[in-house]
């Protein structure tokens, strides 16, 4: 039986561990001062032991939701995916300084790492506070055999949990800056502690040693009233996601690859801390046996690639109930139907490994932090909010239903009916909304649009504001955690940290590039593509299937937090961004037809966003000054700041 959904105690930070916790000196290790609260009264009883794992969760598990304040935007803004136009948003997207960042105008003081959030908290200081979350589970492991009234199970449990989230808050900082230390105990507060930079090889072993560690201590399946608690399966998922990118060209670079990313290297010892010394093909291989043993694990966990009993690739038109949902869709809302296809609405979706459970209103939050959730998107707020358009460049990586690639038509009249008669890949109308659709029935037609010159119409309810809007008329936004169905209720949504098709993908990829594209990696890509209702791939050599699952991997996980890290992975970040971005820009009009629509025609044209810039040396995210300036992360005459900052 599929869990519903329970968001337990455990996601609920305890107050008493936080604020134990706020006593810290500066520094990454972040030793104590000491306090009136003490880790004695933390961990003597199960009860106040969970506040501490409460707490580590929230601070090692990522959310890709917008959760705190007004100035925060989502990750998907540093990439091709989404596009705030400035200068309006720029107070929106400050959590990333994406007014610098996409100019190439990165600094060490203006970088794009916030640290660790969660709801009802503010980011965490850059790089050091991923150093606060591997010492919450630190803190857990060392203590969590003092608990007077536990059981050896639990404690057990608690361990695997506590190892798995040091692994998640390591790769959290490895995925921004390389090579980072390893902290693995909680240190103590005497003297000069001093843990310099480890080499990718040394911090991929650490993560993939901890992950199965945590799989062999953590319970194959939860029951619902633990659902957000990892499995041994989510462990096993991080083991095989953290060993596709280390095979990746970013660590693992081929011999022609060198010279483009030559500029993020120091060309001597130091680059341990970048990538491997020697591209090796095993690699690939290991990437794909994990993968497969997420793939082969799955079913004793009770998760599986979500299919509908009777198919449904398509959401139905016109349409905000959960019934309407189309599969891709319903993975999405984290809803399943039943096996007999009449019961809706039921929570916990069968292809989550590992969801986020704060839910994008908790309660904890104040009224202007509710400001960060509309940043979702302009349609959630109606009236306010950022505008979070999708750039044309990336709605071409969308195939037509047929499989076939297309080119925007620069201008016309009636963009709804173009939009719709370009038949995209399902996947697409279930992830974006677009100026004229009809999105539910709070909102009925997108209102997108700029006012008609003759002004025969206003101009729509949500194409600008005066704080961070878009006054182009842009015509398509990313909705896919926007709440449509069950009246705009957000209460479904859970972040996905894991999902069953990100390994099918990463299986195919990895396959791929060790034995080529025949057998298993065709099949598992066509597997995710039969879902989406596409039609089947068979592409003869390495090269053309590399091409194919890339695009594959981007619009199946598009908006879930995986674009940036696939295009630095692939080194295709500085080609891919650095280019001139556009978007369909919409006005309204009556085009000769009296007496005049109810509905306006929105005649389109496109237009610029201008052109973005990504130096070679934002591979790897320069550490903070502060950090640098105390002489702990490189070693004799190295600083251990990256190449060219």
């Amino acid at each position: 039986m599929m869990k519903r959904i329970y968001i337990p105690l455990l996601l609920f930070a305890g107050m008493v561990w936080a604020g134990m916790m706020t006593g810290c000196s500066k520094d990454f290790l972040e030793k104590p001062k000491g306090g009136a609260v003490t880790v004695d009264t933390i961990f003597h009883t199960q009860m106040q032991a969970q506040y501490a794992v409460a707490d580590m969760y929230k601070w090692c598990v990522p959310s890709g939701f917008v959760l705190t304040e007004s100035a925060d935007c989502r990750e998907d803004a540093l990439t091709d995916n989404v596009h705030l136009t400035l200068p309006g948003a720029a107070w929106v997207a400050a959590n990333y300084n994406y007014q610098y960042y996409i100019f190439g105008n990165m600094t060490p003081s203006a970088a794009i790492d916030r640290g660790p959030t969660s709801a009802s908290r503010a980011d965490a200081p850059p790089f050091t506070g991923w150093y606060k979350a591997i010492r919450k589970a630190n803190l857990v492991l060392k203590n969590i055999d003092n608990v007077s009234d536990a059981t050896p199970g639990w404690i057990t449990d608690v361990k695997g949990q506590a190892i798995f989230c040091r692994a998640m808050a390591h790769y959290s900082a490895f995925r921004l800056y390389g090579g980072v230390p390893i902290v693995t105990s909680v240190l103590s507060g005497d003297g000069q502690i001093s843990i310099p930079r480890a080499s990718v090889q040394s911090v991929v072993d650490s993560i993939v040693s901890w992950c199965d560690q945590a799989a062999a201590l953590l319970p194959t399946t939860r029951a619902g009233v633990d659902y957000g608690k990892v499995t041994s399966l989510a462990a096993l998922a991080l083991k095989a996601r953290i060993l596709l990118y280390a095979a990746s060209p970013l660590y693992n670079t081929p011999s022609d690859m060198k010279s483009m990313v030559a500029g993020a290297r120091f060309g001597d010892a130091r680059d341990s801390v970048l990538c491997y010394p020697t591209y090796d093909k095993q690699r690939w291989k290991r990437a794909a046996d994990a993968a497969k043993a997420v793939i082969d694990a799955a079913p004793a966990s009770g998760v599986k690639l979500w299919v509908s009993s009777t198919p449904k690739p398509a959401t139905n038109a016109n349409t905000d109930t959960y019934a309407g949902l189309g599969d891709y869709e319903a993975v999405c809302n984290n809803v399943y139907t039943s096996e007999d296809g009449k019961t809706f609405g039921l929570y916990g979706n069968p292809e989550m490994i590992l969801v986020n459970t704060f839910n994008q209103k908790d309660p904890d939050r104040s009224q202007w932090n509710q400001w960060g959730f509309y940043n979702t998107s302009k349609i959630r707020m109606n009236g306010w909010g950022a505008k979070n358009n999708v750039p044309v460049e990336f709605l071409q990586l969308y195939e037509k239903k047929n499989g076939t690639k297309w080119t925007a038509t620069p201008s016309g009249l009636d963009f709804k009916d173009y939009f719709l008669k370009l038949d995209l890949d399902p996947r697409a109308y279930q992830s974006l909304a677009f100026a004229g659709q009809w999105f539910n029935n709070s909102r009925t037609f997108a209102a997108y649009y700029k006012a008609a010159t003759d002004g025969s119409y206003s101009k729509g309810a949500i194409v600008d504001d005066t704080n961070a809007g878009d006054a182009t008329g842009s015509a398509v936004e990313s909705v896919k955690f926007v709440a449509r169905v069950d009246n705009m209720n957000d209460n479904h949504f859970v972040w996905p940290v894991f999902r069953l098709a990100e390994f099918y993908l990463s299986y195919a990829e990895a396959l791929n590039e060790y034995s080529g594209p025949a057998g298993e990696p065709t099949t598992y890509l066509n597997l995710i593509r039969a879902r989406a209702g596409m039609p089947a791939k068979s592409p003869a050599s390495t090269d053309a299937f590399r091409e194919d699952i890339q695009n594959e991997r981007t619009v199946e996980l598009a908006f879930e937090m995986h674009r940036y890290n696939d295009l630095h992975r692939w080194l295709k970040a500085h080609t891919v961004l650095s280019q001139t971005f556009h978007g369909f820009a919409v006005t309204a009009s009556k085009n000769g037809v009296n007496p005049k629509p109810t509905n306006p025609f929105l005649n389109w044209e496109l237009i610029s966003y201008g052109t973005r810039s990504f130096p070679v040396k934002y591979y790897y995210v320069p550490f903070p000054y502060n950090q640098i300036s105390m002489n702990y992360l490189g070693g004799k005459d190295w600083d251990g700041q990256n190449p060219g900052w």
